[in-house]
C-alpha cells in the first residue's frame, strides 16, 4: 500500500493529479478514493489547500476518463484485425454496447464510487459506443460529485476530529471497505 502522506509530501499536486488521471484512464487501479480522502484530511493541517485540490482532482478525473473513452474506441478499431478478435470477441463487444445503451448514464455516475469499476467504466463506454455527448455530460457530473464529495468528507472529518491523522491507516482501510462494499453486496446478490 502506498504511504499516502509520504507520497503527497514527495510528489505534491503533480503526483496526485497523475495518480487520479491514470486511475481514470487506464486499466490500472490505483488508490483514488484513499488519495482524495487523505488529501482532504491533510488540507485541514495546512499541508494542502482544499479549494486547490478539489479542482485538481476534478480535472484529473475528467481528462483521464476522456482518455479512457478514446482507449475504448481504439479497442474497437483494433478489433477489425484478426489477431485482436481473438482477445475481444464480437459477443463481448455486443454485451458491452447493450449495457452502455441501457445503463451508461447512471453507471458513469455510480462507477466513480467503486474502485476498479471506476477504472473500467470510461473504457467500457468507448467500447460500448456510448453517445459521446452523453458520456461527456455524465462524466463531468460524476467527476464533480466524486472529487468534491470524497475530498470534502476527508476535510470535514479532519476538522471534526483533529487527531484523526494519527489513525490514518485504519481510516484509509475503512474508506476502501466502504467504497468496495456496494460491489460486494451486488455480487453476493447476483449469486443468490
Amino acid at each position: 500500500m502506498i504511504n499516502l502522506l509520504h507520497f503527497i509530501h514527495v510528489y505534491g499536486q503533480a503526483g496526485m493529479f497523475l495518480i487520479v488521471f491514470l486511475e481514470s484512464s487506464f486499466v490500472f487501479p490505483l488508490p483514488g478514493d484513499s488519495l482524495l480522502f487523505t488529501a482532504g484530511l491533510f488540507a485541514t493541517k495546512g499541508i494542502l489547500h482544499i479549494w486547490t485540490i478539489i479542482p485538481l482532482f476534478f480535472f484529473a478525473t475528467l481528462l483521464g476518463s476522456l482518455l479512457g473513452y478514446e482507449i475504448g474506441q481504439r479497442v474497437l478499431f483494433l478489433n477489425r484485425f484478426k489477431i485482436f478478435r481473438k482477445l475481444v470477441s464480437e459477443h463481448h463487444l455486443t454485451q458491452v454496447h447493450d449495457f452502455f445503451q441501457r445503463y451508461g448514464k447512471v453507471s458513469l455516475l455510480f462507477a466513480r464510487f467503486v474502485p476498479i469499476v471506476r477504472t473500467f467504466a470510461p473504457i467500457g463506454a468507448g467500447i460500448g459506443k456510448m453517445n459521446y455527448a452523453d458520456f461527456v455530460k455524465f462524466n463531468i457530473i460524476g467527476a464533480f460529485i466524486w472529487s468534491t464529495t470524497v475530498t470534502l468528507v476527508g476535510y470535514f472529518l479532519g476538522r471534526t476530529f483533529p487527531g484523526i491523522q494519527h489513525y490514518l491507516s485504519v481510516v484509509v482501510i475503512l474508506v476502501v471497505i466502504i467504497s468496495v462494499l456496494p460491489a460486494v453486496l451486488h455480487f453476493l446478490g447476483k449469486r443468490k
